[in-house]
């Protein structure tokens, strides 16, 4: 399967997250904020090479939503027609009710795209602690790209593991998520993908790490 920027850059921050793991102590509040910054600056560096357009840290999108609010996110670019939005949490639990929120604001603008502006949204959620099944089945559900210490991007393990069956079950589960995230695929799909990547995460520390 072909990278893409997306893919490289979702390696990028699956580096990220891991590295934040390592990093002990500290106000939570100061460490969520730089978690942000870093995150940002990835996207930043990244873009100046691979044709995205960049938003400062904390921008609040200026684009119309079907409430009337306009919504910030931690990091946002785009690429093309695609927007991508990022949320960033540097917390001890990655709870459900944050991906809740994140999900709310992406589809308040979702809900309010007009057929002949062929926008989209994507939205990539990175935690530093691992996070529940249950938001995980939440998140594939409504089309969200989840990356945690635990749980490398597909794109990742395909880049970096040597073993060819391990590597092409890895493509079809990149495949499927790619579906649900483009909302091609029935959201009642997303727990036996869930399933499915899981076991594929637990193959990968077992035979590649």
């Amino acid at each position: 399967m072909a990278e893409t920027p997306v893919s490289l850059l979702l390696c990028r921050l699956y580096d990220l997250c891991v590295s934040k793991t390592k990093e002990k102590g500290g106000n939570r509040i100061v460490e969520g904020h730089k978690f942000e910054d870093e995150t940002s600056e990835q996207i930043y560096h990244f873009a100046r090479n691979s044709g995205f357009d960049t938003d400062p840290p904390r921008t609040t999108l200026n684009l119309p939503t079907l409430s009337g609010n306009a919504h910030q996110f931690d990091s946002s670019f785009k690429l093309g027609g695609e927007i991508f939005v990022v949320e960033c949490k540097n917390t001890r639990e990655a709870a459900k009710e944050y991906l809740y929120t994140f999900n709310a604001k992406i589809m308040d603008y979702v809900d309010a795209i007009e057929p002949e502006q062929s926008l989209s949204f994507r939205g990539f959620f990175l935690s530093t602690v691992p996070v529940a099944l249950s938001a995980w089945r939440y998140g594939l559900a409504y089309g969200i790209r989840i990356v945690d210490p635990d749980s490398p991007p597909p794109e990742y393990v395909i880049a970096n593991c040597v073993g060819e069956s391990l590597i092409a079950a890895f493509e079809d589960i990149l495949e499927k998520m790619l579906e649900l995230s483009q909302r091609q695929a029935g959201r009642q799909w997303a727990p036996k993908v869930l399933e499915e990547y899981r076991f594929l995460c637990r193959r990968w520390k077992d035979d590649c790490k």
